[in-house]
């Protein structure tokens, strides 16, 4: 795919470059110069240089893409369990509030889903929306969060234990918020130990040669200036 597109680039270039150029581009319609041109020989060679260099370029240009295209996949996936790492202990503090205040968790659901960042909070409402159709609300929170991850469909069983079989919910909440919030809190430990690594390719590339320029080159100018002749 490389190769073609070179070669189009070039074939194009070419033609623009053997084509005439000011007034004679008029006389083109009545007189065919059949001598090659200065012009017309370095476009040729240009096409030949391009069409035998870029046959070995392209899968150089074909494994770049690839692996910018896994990279990416790789960092949406991440920025994805992120979102969802954060967003969870929140539902909890929200769904712990509402059954305190002593709302059940049918009149909870929609409420507490309205406040709750995205994925989880759009999970929430597509499970409210199918509870409001006819399918049981324990059911739908567990087919909207158990994509989420593991500690999302822990979540999703133990409100649909509290639907279908009348568990309290108020204890499970509150070891399920002891648990995301640790689980957060390692998350952001992890990533604050990663910050070191990251910053090392901007020090190599940035500080680390203006340091040199601002410290090392003016002493080497000094002593050379300070040679004997």
């Amino acid at each position: 795919m490389t190769a073609v597109v070179l070669g189009g680039i070039a074939a194009l270039v070419a033609g623009d470059l053997a084509w005439p150029r000011g007034p004679s581009r008029l006389r083109a319609h009545t007189t065919l110069s059949v001598t090659p041109t200065a012009r017309q020989v370095a476009a040729i060679a240009g096409v030949a240089v391009v069409l035998v260099i870029a046959p070995p370029l392209a899968p150089v240009g074909g494994l770049a893409w690839w692996c910018a295209r896994r990279l990416r996949t790789a960092r949406q996936g991440a920025a994805h369990a992120r979102a969802i790492r954060q967003a969870l202990p929140d539902l909890v503090v929200l769904l712990q509030l509402t059954t305190t205040a002593g709302m059940t968790l049918t009149i909870a659901h929609p409420l507490v889903a309205a406040h709750v960042p995205a994925p989880v909070g759009p999970a929430l409402l597509t499970a409210d929306a199918a509870a409001r159709h006819g399918r049981p609300r324990a059911d739908a929170l567990l087919d909207a969060l158990t994509p989420l991850g593991d500690r999302a469909q822990a979540l999703a069983h133990l409100l649909g234990d509290h639907l279908r079989y009348g568990v309290p919910l108020l204890p499970g909440l509150e070891r399920a918020a002891l648990e995301l919030r640790l689980d957060r809190r390692r998350a952001a430990e992890l990533d604050a130990r990663r910050v070191p690594v990251r910053l090392l390719a901007p020090l190599v590339t940035c500080v680390l040669p203006a340091f040199a320029l601002l410290t090392v080159v003016p002493l080497l100018a000094a002593s050379l200036e300070a040679l004997p002749v």
